[in-house]
Parts: structure tokens; sequence; C-alpha cells
């Protein structure tokens, strides 16, 4: 994205807006149509690529993916952590991808985030009709997996991944997709056999229970016995197995005197069992185990729900996760596949265009133009020439370089600054006790009170109503109201923020943003976008021909900015030729029997012209005549102002940045007295431990790796993020970079829902003193207080579920507004 503007005097800067392209969408994408808009088969296509992808699956018969969702397809963009074609040749990267391979046919799962909707998964499971040498394909949406067993001897690992990404679905090919790879941490496998056993418990029980809901006279007693005991054996394993999370939380509450919300729950599962189980081993009645099933049920559907929500995303990588799966080791003048970790000091390694470079090294041949942006959020590239020191984590931008490795990966810049942000977990934050501890411990020590003083009194006055008084008050009080009321609010309102681009780890994070008053903001790569750029031209205006020569020598040179110039500018290009480029100065050579220099001032025979803030300046020389340079500085992100406007009234904002001067357009929105700049990544973590002892809850908001000690030290530590590579050990949350004006919006409803667990707390509590009144007068009989009990948990669930959903309504619709 680019923003071009002309003047001749330097002072102020000045916004053109850009020119808006008649409103045409792509058939295939949906995005709008601009200086690329093509015409095929009567149909509008936004680049050459969608184009291309229709005409594909026109030939193959497959155009009714086009008739399941209005504009399904996706654009096929190039993804910098994409490994090259010809490395899904070598051995080493086959082995990590593939599953099975026997007798030629070869099976592999792929992870596709590309897919969003029906059309994408009838499109991905038809591939068989794209290439005949594909014999079955399957989509796990929910997993965003797609699984192929192909004909290798007929497709190759390398010819299928290309099909894919000509397509638009190109696969994510990182360590964290292989298939020994480790995933987010989702639902545990034990809580779903633990659910699945309370559940079959609950129906069967249920239905051996039957005779007693329909009031049967008891003339078949042995019927009747012989059910009751088989509801006592099904509610065993679910007091046995099911239920024991709540035991062992409830025990380890114990062994370290700390009151939580398990014990009473625990409490009140063993009092239910053991009151059923005496009343039918003694004949006086059929028991409670239903409810007892019922409650262990619902329960540890709260728990899933809670797991459940964005389980697939990970917030805690190892750096491995980030790293190429193989490097080039170049010996001699032959290349070899070889993990990172097995480079030592003195190997030559290749790397190209976009890849990683994962060891300190020494450029030894090529121009280096490096991208720091895994570790500062800046992807301006510095220029590296041959001889200088490289630190890993940068990515090359432009033609191929070779790095001589000057330590191994263990001992990397890169490890060790990883490690050192990795250390400062979050156990380290300040203590942010949670609403439902608070209940929890009042809660418990009421409940066991009054069984005492009620247990008390009846003894005194019939000692037949102990047992009865006691068990319904221990019934009727369990908390699982309480338990349910957090984690369907706070379950609610993750996935409510997640469909609006803010996902968060856990439950935990909802609390701690509902605390927050401070926000501080990272500037560079947070509130500016990392790929688009404004261009203004110091100097007379350039004539069409002579941008259209600029233009033309840009494209022959690798360095970024270049590349930036030849993005912005329109004109038809020419051949260039007699180029040179000179590392550190420019480039040059002949247009259209013009020599055109671009560069640096000295290059250009110019003069530097003053510098704003965030700005880099491209020097033009045409024809032996310097014409003047362009101005080229990162956009803020268009959310920006939104995001930070957005705060006031609700939370302090600050900003974070190691430039000495900060942008006028980010400047604006921010109190000077805020902005904290020349700040080093080390300053970071000191600033927000002084907010926080002024009694501030700090929210950092954050790209890079550099921001990683601010982003653990806080309470709530945010990644504003374009692609999995932005992401830090330190994430509580992830926010779509699309999303930043958003962000207001998710902090007042993070408020809200601790709110709505307020009032669900107290309908829970009103639920829980009128039944302990009622038990502990004496009436209230067990089967009541069982009644009562799941009765309880049903009408929260569904208070809870209604206020999330209409408060996160009136707040999207005041976004609107």
């Amino acid at each position: 994205m680019f923003v071009m503007s002309y003047r001749s005097t330097p002072p102020d800067f000045c916004h053109v807006q850009q020119h808006i392209a008649q409103k045409t969408t792509c058939f295939h994408c949906g995005d709008a149509c601009k200086e690329d808009h093509l015409r095929f088969d009567e149909k509008d296509f936004c680049c050459q690529g969608c184009k291309a992808v229709y005409g594909l699956l026109q030939e193959s018969g497959l155009c009714d993916y086009y008739e399941l969702t209005e504009q399904p397809g996706v654009k096929e963009e190039r993804d910098t952590t994409e490994l090259r074609p010809e490395l899904f040749d070598l051995a080493e990267v086959r082995d990590k991808l593939v599953e099975y391979s026997e007798d030629g046919i070869t099976r592999v799962t792929l992870n596709i985030p590309q897919m969003h909707c029906s059309s994408c998964i009838w499109l991905l499971e038809n591939l068989q009709r794209v290439e005949s040498a594909i014999i079955r394909s399957r989509v796990r949406f929910s997993e965003k997996e797609l699984s192929i067993t192909f004909r290798e001897s007929q497709l190759s690992l390398r010819a299928l991944v290309e099909l894919l990404r000509r397509i638009g679905y190109a696969p994510l090919l990182d360590r964290a997709g292989e298939k020994s790879g480790k995933r987010g941490a989702g639902v545990p496998r034990m809580l779903y056999v633990k659910l699945g056993i309370a559940a079959f418990a609950f129906g069967n029980i249920m239905l051996f229970s039957f005779p007693e809901y329909l009031g049967a006279d008891g003339s078949d007693h042995l019927l009747l016995k012989g059910f009751q005991y088989l509801s006592l054996a099904f509610s065993v394993p679910v007091l046995l197995f099911s239920s024991t999370d709540f035991f062992t939380s409830a025990w380890a509450g114990i062994r370290t005197r700390q009151v939580n919300i398990d014990q009473p729950i625990a409490l009140g599962i063993l009092a239910l069992f053991l009151r059923s189980t005496a009343d039918v081993v003694f004949d006086i009645g059929p028991g409670y185990f239903d409810s007892l099933a019922g409650l262990v049920f619902f329960l540890l559907v709260g728990r899933w729900y809670q797991a459940y929500t964005y389980q697939a995303l990970s917030f805690d990588r190892t750096l491995s996760d980030f790293l190429p799966l193989v490097v080039l080791r170049k010996r001699g003048e032959l290349e070899e596949a070889v993990s990172v970790g097995d480079l030592v000091q003195g190997d030559h390694i290749v790397v190209r265009d976009q890849e990683l470079i994962p060891v300190d090294g020494v450029l030894r041949a090529g121009i280096g133009n490096i991208d720091n942006s895994f570790i500062t959020g800046e992807t301006l590239p510095m220029r590296r020439a041959v001889g200088e020191t490289i630190r890993a984590g940068g990515r090359q931008r432009g033609a191929a370089i070779e790095v001589e490795v000057l330590r191994p990966f263990q001992q990397s810049h890169l490890k060790r600054l990883w490690e050192e942000h990795a250390g400062a977990s979050a156990a380290q934050r300040p203590a942010m006790p949670r609403i439902i501890d608070a209940v929890a411990k009042r809660f418990t020590v009421a409940v066991i009170l009054i069984s005492i003083v009620a247990g008390v009194y009846w003894a005194g006055r019939d000692a037949a109503m102990v047992w009865p008084v006691v068990t319904a008050v221990l019934i009727v009080a369990c908390p699982c109201a309480l338990a349910l009321s957090m984690p369907f609010t706070y379950g609610h309102t993750m996935r409510l923020l997640g469909n609006r681009g803010v996902f968060l780890r856990d439950a935990e994070v909802v609390e701690r943003m509902a605390h927050v008053n401070t926000v501080v903001f990272d500037k560079t790569g947070t509130l500016t976008a990392r790929e688009a750029y404004e261009l203004r031209f110091i100097g007379r205006p350039l004539t069409a021909d002579e941008e259209q020569r600029v233009r033309s020598l840009a494209r022959n040179s690798a360095h970024p900015l270049s590349a930036v110039l030849y993005q912005a500018l329109k004109p038809v290009v020419t051949d260039a030729i007699e180029v040179e480029e000179h590392a550190g100065q420019g480039i040059e050579g002949t247009v259209r029997g013009s020599r055109v220099r671009i560069g640096s001032a000295l290059h250009t025979g110019g003069m530097a012209a003053p510098v704003e803030p965030g700005e880099a300046q491209v020097h033009i020389a045409i024809g032996g005549m310097y014409r003047g340079c362009f101005a080229v500085r990162k956009r803020a992100r268009s959310g920006m102002a939104n995001a930070v406007n957005g705060m006031q009234g609700h939370a302090a904002t600050h900003l974070l940045t190691g430039d000495t001067n900060v942008d006028a357009e980010v400047a604006a929105v921010f109190n000077p007295d805020h902005m904290h700049t020349a700040c080093s990544p080390g300053q970071n973590p000191p600033l927000c431990e002084q907010l926080q002892s002024k009694g501030a809850r700090v929210m950092m908001v954050g790209d890079g790796l550099n921001d990683a000690g601010a982003l653990a030290q806080s309470d709530v530590g945010m990644t504003v993020s374009e692609t999995s590579a932005a992401l830090t050990p330190a994430s509580d949350a992830i926010l779509d970079a699309r999303s930043l004006d958003r962000l207001p919006q998710a902090l007042m409803l993070a408020r809200r829902a601790r709110r709505i667990v307020v009032a669900s707390l107290g309908l829970s509590l009103m639920y829980n003193v009128t039944g302990v009144s009622y038990a502990v007068a004496g009436k209230l009989t067990p089967l009541i207080a069982a009644i009562l009990m799941p009765l309880s948990s049903v009408t929260v669930v569904g208070f809870v579920t209604l206020a999330t959903y209409v408060t996160a309504r009136r707040l999207w619709r005041k976004e609107i507004d």
C-alpha cells in the first residue's frame, strides 16, 4: 500500500489521498480491482493470479466452487515463511512431512490456514479432479488440516505443494506444522473421556429412574430395587473417575491451606453420593444418582467449553518453531541440506530471498538487505556489506548471500534473547486475585459453618432430622452455578472477541483485561504498518516519462527501497541496460538512452534534504542532472488513531519507541508527557514496572521479540500480528493487525464480562441462600435440593450466555456508529 504526493519544498508533510478506483470486485477473491484490473470470460479479476486460478478450475470442471459461497477464492500471495519449491525434493524435508509411503502411494497431512468456508472444503476435497495423480483428499476444518493421498511416481511432493500454492492454498510448512510437532494445548484427551463417561452415566441413570419419575406404586419392588442398584453402579465411575479433578483440586487446596471453589463442589458431590447410597442400601428411597451424574456432567461441560475456545491457537511457541526445516550448507561448489543444529563455527550457508538467518555469522558473498522485523518489528532492512556481522533472526531480502557461521545456534544472540524473555513468566507478574476465588473462600467457610450449626441445632431438637438437614444443606449449597458462571461468560467473551480478531490465551486473560487501566503501545510495527509506505517527492515533480525511467531502473535493484519505488510508481517499465549496482551507494543504468541513478545523495550528485522522523531518502538523477529525492516513511496502521483515541476515559495511554523523534501522525494522538522515546528493549520492562508501582494495571501492546520483556512484565501482554512470525513467548493475546481499531471495544467487553460474572454470582448466591434457609429449617428434602441444584446451573448458564451476546452486540453497534 502506498500514498504518493509531490511538493517542491520540504517543511510540512502533506498527505494526499490516494485515488479511489471504481468499486469493482474480483470474481474469485472479492478484493477490489484496482490498477491490475483484468477481464476474462466476462468476469472481473483483481490480478493475474486470480485469473489463473479461475482458468485452472474452469479447465477441471470445478466452477461449482463459485456457486457454494459468494466470492470464496483466496488470493495467491507469497508468504515469506514458505520454503523454496526445490527443497521439497530433498529427502530431509520429505521425511519430516510424509506420514505414509509404500508401493508408490504416499499420504501427507498439511496445514492450510487459508481454509475458511464450505467452498474451500469442497475444492480441497475434489483435488483429484484437478490432478489425476491425487487419489483422495480429506479436510479437517476445525484443525485447518488437509490429508492428501497421491501417487508419488506421477506427482512429486514438490509438484503437489506448487499445485496448492497455485490455487491459493499454500500450506504452512514450518516446524510448528510438522507431523511430530506440538499443537496448541487444546482440550486434554482425558477430559473427553471423563465427559463421555459422565454423559453415558447421566443418560442411563435417568432411564433407570423413569419408574420413580412416573410415580410407580411399588408393586414390583424387586424391579425398582434393581434399577436403584444399577443407578448406584453407574454412579461409581462418575465419582471415582469423572469427578477426580474436583477432588484433586480440593485436596491440593487443603494441603496448601488455601480455599478454592472446588472444595464445596467436592463436598457436595460426596454428600450426594453418600446420601444416595445410604438411601438405596437401607431401602429409604431411590437416591439422587441422576442429579449426581448431571452435576458432574454440567461441570465438565463448563471446563470443556473453556478449553475448547480457540484451542488451536498456540500462544506458547519454542524458538525452533520459527526456524527453517533445513538450511543449505555450502562445501566447495556443493550444497547440502542440514538441520540448524548441525551447523558449526566456520560452516558456510546460503541464504536466499526471504529466508531467515538462523545463526550469527559474517557476510562472505553478496549484498545483505537484512529485515530484522522478527526481532525489532522494523521492516525497513539494514544494508550489510561483505565482512560485516549479521545477527541471527534477520531475514534476507534480495539476492542470495553466503554467510559464514560465527557461532552455533545454541550460542547465538537470538537464542540468548529468546531465553531471557521466555524466563519472564506470568508467575512473576503482580498477583491479581480472581473474583471466583474471593467468593469461594467465603462461600466454603459459610457452607461448612451452616452445616455444623444446623446439625447441632437439630441434634438437640430431633436427632432423626440431623442427617437429612445436613445433606440437604450440602447438596443445595453445592456451588455448581458459581463454578459455571465464569467459564461460560469468559468462554463466550473469548469466542466473540476471536470473531473480531482478538484472540485470548485463556479465561484468566479476560479477567486481567477487565482490570487494565493503562495501555502501553510499542510504535514500530505495532502502530505503524509493516509493508505499507508513504512517498513524497522533494523537488520539481517528475514527469510521466521520468517516472517510467526511474521505475524501469528500480526493477533491477534488490534493495528494499528500490522495491518500494517500483511498487509505488505506475508507468509501464522498459528495459534498462548497462546496469551497475554499487554496494552502500545505489544503482545506475541506461533507460531509453538516458543515464539514470538511484540511491544516496553522494551517488546522484545531490544534497541530502532535511529528514523528518521515521523517513528514509532515495535520491534521483536523470541524464546527469540531479532531480530531487523521494522521502519514504512507513504508514501508520489505518486503525491507529481509533485504537488510541478510543481509550480516552477508559485507560491512560503511553507510547514506547526506540526512535528519538516520533512521527507527527503518531504523536498527535498521545499526550506528550506519555511518549517515551529512545527506549532500548531493556528499558521497556522497568517502565511497565514503574507504572505498576503507582497502582496501574498495564496492558502492553507490541509486536517484536524486543517487546517480549515488557509483554511479560505487564499484566496483559498482547502481540499485534500479521503473520505467525510476530509471536513471542510472552503473549497473553494476539491481535490481528487489521483489528487494531477494535482494541477499545475488546477492553470494554472484558470489563462488562466481569460485571456479568458478578451479576451471575449474585443470582447463584440468591438460589443458595434461599435453598439453604429452607434446608436449615427442615422444610427442604434432599430430593427437592437435588432438583434445585441443576436448575440453578441451567438458569445461570442461560443468563450469562444471553447477557454476553447482548452486551457484545451493543458494543459492535457503537463501533459501526
